[in-house]
C-alpha cells in the first residue's frame, strides 16, 4: 500500500512538473531568456547522449562535439540546398551521424582509456578541419546561412510558427522527453545492464558472456544518433552553423556537462546542462576564461566529486537517512523492522 501511495505521489509531481514545463514560454516574456532554455533543451540532448558512452559504458570520448557538428551540417546542406524540409533533415541526421558514429565506435572501441580518448580528439579534429576547408559544401569559415526554420505546426486551438524563440520550444522539449524516455528504455533493459556491467568490470564481464566489443560499438552509435539529432535542432534554430561552433572547445563542454551533473544519472545530465550553458552564456564575452573554468572543474569535480552534483546530493541523502535511522534504533523500534523501512524508503 505504501508503495502504490509513493508511485501515485510521483506521477503526480511528474504530471505537475511537466504542466509547469508547458507554462515556461507563457511566464517568460525575454526572447533572450527563452533563447538560452531552447540552448539548455539542446545541450541535454548533447550530454544525454554522451553520457550514454561516459556514465553508462565506461567509454571517454572527445569527439562528440563532430557528431553535433556534423548533425547541424547536414541539415543545413540539404534544407538550404535542396530545400528540404526539417523533417526530413532530422532523420536524415540522425541516421547519418549513427552510421558515421558506428564505424568511429568499430575501429576505437578497440583501444583503450587514453588511447580511445586520442582517437576521438583526432576524429573531432579531422571533422572540424573538414568544416573550414571544404569551402564548396561547408561555406568554410563563413559557414551555411538562413537555414530556413521547421515548418509552421497547427494544432487547432494554437499554432507554432517558429518565428520566434518561444515557438521552438514545445518543440525541443518533446524531444527531450523522448531522448529521456529512450534512455531510461535502454538503461533499464538488458542491453542496459551489459553496459553498466562493462563500465563497472569489463573482464567480468567478458566473463560472464557479454559480448563487450560489440555491445561498445552499439551504444557508441546511439549516442552519435543523440548528437546528430541535437545538431539538427541547432541548425534550424539558430539559421546559422559555422566551424568555430563545432571545434574541440564544443567537445570539452559537453564532457564537463557530464562530469558537473554526475555520469550515469537522467537528472544529473539535466543538471549539469542547465548549469553549464547558463554558465558558458555568463562568460560570452570573456571565451578564454571558459576554457580555463571547465578545466579547473573538470579536475576539482574528479578529485572531490566524482560523481558530479548527483554524487553529492545522494551522499546528503544517505547521511539523513542514517541519522533518521539512528533516530529511530533510539526510540526503541525493533532493527529488523527499521531496515525494511530504510529498504521501502529507498
Amino acid at each position: 500500500m505504501e508503495h502504490i501511495r509513493k508511485l501515485g505521489y510521483r506521477k503526480l509531481m511528474l504530471l505537475i512538473g511537466v504542466i509547469a514545463l508547458l507554462m515556461i514560454p507563457l511566464g517568460i516574456t525575454n526572447p533572450y531568456f527563452m533563447y538560452v532554455i531552447n540552448l539548455i533543451l539542446i545541450y541535454i540532448l548533447l550530454v544525454l547522449g554522451l553520457d550514454l558512452i561516459v556514465g553508462y559504458t565506461g567509454q571517454v570520448s572527445l569527439g562528440h562535439g563532430a557528431f553535433f557538428g556534423l548533425g547541424a551540417y547536414i541539415a543545413a546542406v540539404f534544407s538550404t540546398n535542396f530545400g528540404i524540409s526539417f523533417w526530413l533533415t532530422l532523420p536524415m541526421a540522425i541516421i547519418a551521424t549513427g552510421a558515421i558514429g558506428f564505424v568511429i565506435g568499430f575501429i576505437g572501441l578497440k583501444l583503450i582509456e587514453e588511447y580511445l580518448v586520442m582517437a576521438t580528439l583526432a576524429f573531432g579534429t579531422i571533422i572540424w578541419l573538414v568544416f573550414l576547408n571544404w569551402t564548396n559544401l561547408t561555406g568554410g569559415p563563413m559557414g551555411i546561412a538562413l537555414i530556413p526554420p521547421p515548418p509552421p505546426m497547427n494544432f487547432g486551438i494554437f499554432e507554432l510558427s517558429f518565428t520566434q524563440y518561444a515557438d521552438y520550444y514545445p518543440l525541443f522539449l518533446f524531444f527531450v522527453i523522448v531522448a529521456i524516455g529512450i534512455t531510461k528504455l535502454l538503461i533499464n533493459s538488458g542491453f542496459g545492464r551489459a553496459c553498466t556491467a562493462i563500465r563497472d568490470d569489463e573482464l567480468a564481464a567478458q566473463s560472464m558472456g557479454i559480448p563487450v566489443f560489440r555491445t561498445k560499438v552499439v551504444m557508441f552509435t546511439i549516442s552519435a544518433a543523440y548528437c546528430g539529432a541535437a545538431g539538427t535542432l541547432y541548425a534550424h534554430f539558430i539559421h546559422v552553423v559555422s566551424p568555430e561552433t563545432f571545434n574541440f572547445t564544443m567537445s570539452v563542454t559537453i564532457l564537463t556537462m557530464v562530469m558537473i551533473g554526475g555520469q550515469g544519472s537522467i537528472i544529473g545530465a539535466v543538471l549539469g546542462a542547465s548549469l553549464l550553458t547558463v554558465f558558458s552564456e555568463a562568460l560570452r564575452a570573456a571565451p578564454e576564461l571558459r576554457m580555463l573554468i571547465y578545466g579547473l572543474l573538470i579536475v576539482i569535480m574528479m578529485m572531490f566529486f566524482p560523481r558530479g552534483i548527483m554524487g553529492i546530493i545522494h551522499m546528503f541523502r544517505q547521511r539523513l537517512e542514517k541519522r533518521s535511522l539512528g533516530k529511530r534504533t533510539k526510540g526503541g523500534n525493533d532493527p529488523v523492522d527499521v531496515k525494511k523501512e530504510g529498504l521501502g524508503y529507498e
